[in-house]
């Protein structure tokens, strides 16, 4: 039987940098830690060239007896490998994310043994082989999965293959030489109990064995069962499987005969340490553990092939996984055969893992040109091949985001990224679109550079316009899925450097080359001092909580926008955990929950209850009126259920009840059905405060099925009465504001202060005689008069620059020292703003100012790029106060839009 020796643990290892080293002349003195890419490493952290490591290992009398072949084997290497053991070559290998194997045999002896191994990583072999996100995150080099040594009997089981369906385990047996007729190989099948439940001998190594009523894989139970296959009662290899089916029809995804409803996080599976290389099973184990506690049924593993631990994990814990191939930078000769390989090896490797559910062949048409027929070709043929390879998985020839598309593929999926609550009526109009199967998500036949142009620049509607290319093939009933959205959350600095010793995390100092700089964490301590955001929140782990807040803000209303459309089955949440400067995670990078862990599975769930609101700000005295929706994909029965609600204090739940009912309603599964519409009347209002829907789904058998909330804002009447009898002179706004009680006046010379919506020059010399103006800019053509020096701000779109925080998201404060006290949001920008958010943000305002004179503002990343949204300015012998909230249209019937004007108004005409 078989013996091993474990190779992982300190390495002696020398960098060859000028690739100059031979067997003869190494003298490795440096030590690093295998498994472990060398860049996890400090001093190591940018290099990627050629390097060698270098290890003794003792063999005994045990692991050398008579007849035994001892065998080398490397769970991965990064990128080609030359492997010695004691000064014979015994072979190479290419690919970074493959096990290989040699037979030692003939080069090792009793006692003592040296294994030497050259890793050549250097960037001539990028741009031609798989290798990921190594682009966007750094280089992974070297030994980054386990080594090991083992004796097996000279004939002895290479791998298992087992395909199971229905009550039949297909397995496929391969030796590592030529089976002879005398050869027997046994199979027994251990239920998930342990218990033997089938049986088999045969001389053939590929069979059918019998399994009664097999118990099936999923992801609420995630039965396993065990193969053992023994040859010659000398050797044994097993492997864990499943019984599970995935397939696609009728627009659904259905496991195990029952629609699914796909609720996945975007994993890019980085460790804190070990970067590629995850620290134990039990580690991995824990972290889907907390995926599933959040709600997620699955996990899109990101353009890379993961440690087999990864799949052993989800196999256990009832995850399901998309994987996908590692990309490459140029489709030539070369890489195609690469690719191959890599897919072949990725299928083998990985074919007993019941949790993989779907494969991608590129992600984003990374390492394609998608408007190249001939590209387009090779994706139709590898995803044929793929799906005769492997038929048991889905695939994905494209996942697609804006500017490409699909060809052909199991599911059509898009990516699409909007700051919410800032864009979130273009999220609704894009979601909306993608629900009604728009001719975009699959390849357009554009006919020449101009119609290219024209699809390029305003993909989302070019549905309008365009017709799919005939080398397509679309079924037209492939689920709908949005593969890749969300929003940015800071995680909490201390916790982080908590992990690190009480260090600052050494990858705070990668990111500055993306984007323009404001995806940079180093220093981000600075930026808030600099900034003055202890204005808006006390303290930089205040702002860290407020922003996962928003992060979770902009969650919720993006899961139920989707889960309201029945066409949608599923979506990937980018992303599962923070990496390095990313911080859009559910999960910071130390695997530390952020504030909304526990809140986000209501909605993140097989039954959910959908509010849908107009708006979330009302006056005392208003009617509210919420759209209620369910959506159910258990396999509860839910007919004759009622949806319970009551309004309370955000503060006390378990007082200051507004209002509450009941509503009744029959969800039918794999389906969204409408439940009704609550209503009520705001009562008068001491103060304005932040109040909650509570809703709660009552199944028939009187138990919870599901529940949500909606946060409410209340306000009384009086919060928009003007703190100020000055008289106001204000072309554009007069209107609005003689309904809210405001003194206007026809003349400027007859004004205190002006109000405008453009800053002419005449302003601009009214200004600097004295004057006071409200400049309301909310529109490109807002200023028309320019100076520079300490006047020089000027006002610009955010649409179309780094400003738009759709990807690096933005976050947006509002200071409440001084002003905007009767707003109850405590410094956050929510939903309590829709409609309101700016669109145009103010420049040139120095961080000294924001000490007092910037009130509201937006940051994006790790508080980069910050700039203004109100701020005021002494100019002149005037005083000017700047906005550019969209207030214009919503003065009077907007209560956050009211005390916003009555703040600056009053500050103003002081």
């Amino acid at each position: 039987m078989r013996q091993q020796l474990s190779l992982d643990g300190t390495w002696q290892f020398q960098l060859d940098p000028q690739n100059k080293l031979t067997l003869k002349s190494l003298k490795p003195k440096q030590k690093v830690n295998v498994p472990a890419p060398w860049q996890a490493h400090d001093g190591l952290r940018d290099y990627s060239g050629v390097a060698w490591y270098q290890r003794s290992f003792k063999l005994s009398a045990k692991m050398l007896p008579d007849g035994q072949a001892i065998v080398l084997r490397f769970g991965a290497v990064d990128y080609l490998a030359d492997v010695w053991v004691n000064g014979k070559k015994i072979g190479m290998h290419e690919g970074g994310y493959l096990p290989f194997e040699f037979d030692i045999t003939k080069a090792v002896k009793m006692g003592a043994n040296v294994v030497t191994v050259r890793v050549d990583d250097r960037l001539e072999h990028f741009a031609e082989a798989p290798h990921g996100k190594q682009s966007w995150y750094g280089p992974i080099s070297g030994l980054w999965q386990s080594v090991n040594i083992e004796s097996r009997p000279k004939k002895h089981l290479l791998s298992v293959k087992v395909s199971p369906h229905s009550e039949q385990a297909d397995v496929t047996v391969t030796l590592n030489t030529a089976r002879a007729k005398n050869d027997t190989l046994r199979y027994e099948v251990l239920d998930p109990n342990g218990k033997l439940c089938a049986s088999l001998e045969a001389q053939s190594s590929t069979v059918s064995v019998h399994v009664p009523s097999p118990k099936l894989w999923d992801v609420d139970t995630p039965n396993l069962y065990t193969l053992c296959v023994t040859l010659n009662d000398d050797d044994a290899i097993e492997d864990t499987f499943g019984f599970r089916t995935i397939e696609t029809r009728e627009g659904k995804l259905w496991l195990n005969g029952r629609a699914i409803y796909l609720r996945s996080a975007l994993d890019q599976d980085y460790y804190p340490d070990g970067i590629y290389t995850p620290p134990s099973l039990e580690y991995i184990e824990d972290q889907f553990r907390k995926a599933k506690a959040m709600g997620l049924n699955s996990l899109r593993i990101h353009i890379k092939i993961g440690d087999p631990r990864y799949y052993l994990a989800a196999d256990k814990v009832g995850l399901l996984i998309w994987t996908e191939m590692p990309n490459w930078q140029l489709l030539t000769d070369a890489t195609k055969v690469r690719a191959t390989e890599t897919f072949i090896g990725m299928a083998e490797r990985d074919w007993n893992r019941p949790s993989i559910i779907i494969r991608s062949i590129i992600n984003e048409s990374w390492g394609v040109d998608i408007h190249n027929p001939e590209h387009r070709q090779w994706m139709s043929d590898t995803y044929d091949w793929l799906k005769a390879l492997d038929p048991s998985r889905l695939v994905v020839d494209n996942s697609a985001c804006y500017g490409n598309f699909h060809v052909v593929s199991d599911i059509d999926d898009m990516h699409v990224y909007y700051s919410v609550p800032d864009h979130y009526a273009q999220f609704r109009e894009w979601n909306d679109t993608f629900a009604s199967r728009p001719t975009w998500s699959y390849s357009p036949q554009l006919n020449g550079a101009d119609e290219r142009l024209k699809f390029m620049q305003d993909h989302w509607h070019s549905h309008e316009w365009i017709t799919n290319a005939p080398e397509i093939r679309r079924r037209g009933d492939e689920p709908l899925i949005l593969s890749e959205f969300g929003n940015w959350g800071l995680p909490d600095i201390e916790k982080l450097k908590a992990h690190y010793g009480g260090k600052e995390p050494w990858w705070f100092e990668t990111g500055m080359q993306h984007g323009q700089g404001e995806v940079y964490p180093h220093g981000i301590e600075d930026r808030f001092a600099l900034y003055h955001l202890n204005r808006a929140f006390p303290t930089l782990q205040d702002l860290s909580k407020a922003s996962q807040g928003m992060e979770f803000v902009a969650l919720k209303w993006e899961l139920e926008e989707m889960r309201r459309h029945a066409a949608l089955q599923g979506y990937v949440i980018t992303e599962f955990t923070d990496l390095h400067w990313e911080c859009n995670g559910l999960l910071d990078m130390a695997r530390n929950p952020k504030s909304f862990y526990k809140a986000i599975a209501d909605i993140n769930a097989d039954d959910v209850v959908l509010p849908k609101a107009h708006r979330v700000a009302y006056w005392e005295g208003e009617r509210v009126e919420i759209v209620l929706d369910v959506s159910q994909y258990s396999p509860k029965e839910l007919a004759n259920s009622r949806i319970e609600w009551r309004v309370t204090s955000d503060q006390i739940p378990s007082r200051d009840l507004i209002a509450k009912g009941s509503l009744a309603v029959s969800p039918r599964q794999a389906d969204v059905v409408r439940a009704g519409i609550v209503s009520f009347d705001v009562p008068k209002m001491a103060k304005s405060g932040k109040y909650k829907l509570n809703l709660s789904l009552i199944g028939p058998n009187g138990k919870e099925a599901a529940r949500n909330h909606l946060d409410l804002y209340f306000f009384p009447r009086a919060s928009a009465k003007p703190a100020t009898q000055a008289h106001i002179f204000a072309p554009g706004f007069a209107d609005g504001l003689r309904r809210l009680g405001y003194n206007v006046v026809e003349a400027m010379a007859e004004a205190d202060l002006v109000i405008t919506g453009h800053l002419t020059e005449d302003l601009r010399n009214y200004l600097l005689d004295g004057g006071k103006v409200l400049w309301l800019a909310e529109t490109d053509d807002a200023q028309q008069s320019h100076w520079g020096g300490y006047y020089g701000v000027h006002v610009g779109p955010r649409k179309g620059t780094v400003w738009s925080g759709d990807w690096a998201s933005n976050m947006n404060w509002l200071c409440q020292d001084k002003l905007f006290k009767d707003i109850p949001t405590d410094g956050l920008v929510d939903f309590a703003f829709a409609d309101l958010t700016p669109e145009h943000v103010i420049h040139g305002v120095h961080p000294y100012y924001f000490e007092n004179e910037v009130h509201s503002g937006l940051f994006l990343g790790w508080i980069h790029k910050a700039v203004a949204l109100i701020a005021e300015r002494t100019v002149g012998r005037g005083k000017l106060f700047i906005s550019t909230y969209r207030l214009r249209e919503h003065l009077s019937s907007h209560p956050v839009a009211a005390i916003l004007l009555r703040d600056m108004v009053a500050q103003l005409a002081k």
